[in-house]
């Protein structure tokens, strides 16, 4: 048996470690052999990383369109009335329920409702949508 263990330890080959360097094997080191794959591997995720879309982030061309479109909005609700001007500040930018305007200008919220899809319908003509 210990003969035997012999025998294997004999035949064991070491493994030899190349890397290829300009289209030519290198032997190195089983150290720089790993090191150097696993910079390799490293820096083909980065470039696969880098080809995978920033699904997350907004892409510039929607940030400059959005801008645009809330910069023309503005300017067509400076073409509204006062009291269209009113409803629309409360309901869509101060966030104010119908009842809370209705409460505030004196009238019933049914009105505020058909005055706001009023309004609505004004400013997506203004806007030619």
């Amino acid at each position: 048996m210990k003969e035997h263990r012999k025998l294997s330890k004999q035949h064991i080959v070491k493994k030899k470690y190349q890397i290829r360097v300009q289209d030519e094997l290198v032997p190195v080191t089983e150290e720089v052999y790993l090191t150097y794959y696993r910079m390799r591997r490293r820096e083909l995720h980065l470039q696969e990383k880098d080809a995978i879309p920033d699904l997350i982030s907004p892409r510039v061309e929607d940030i400059v369109v959005d801008k645009l479109m809330a910069q023309r909005l503005h300017d067509c609700i400076k073409q509204l009335t006062d009291k269209e001007q009113e409803i629309i500040d409360g309901l869509f930018f101060q966030e104010k329920s119908e009842s809370m305007m209705a409460t505030e200008i004196g009238i019933s919220q049914q009105l505020v409702n058909y005055r706001k899809q009023k309004i609505l319908i004004k400013l997506k003509k203004l806007l030619n949508l």
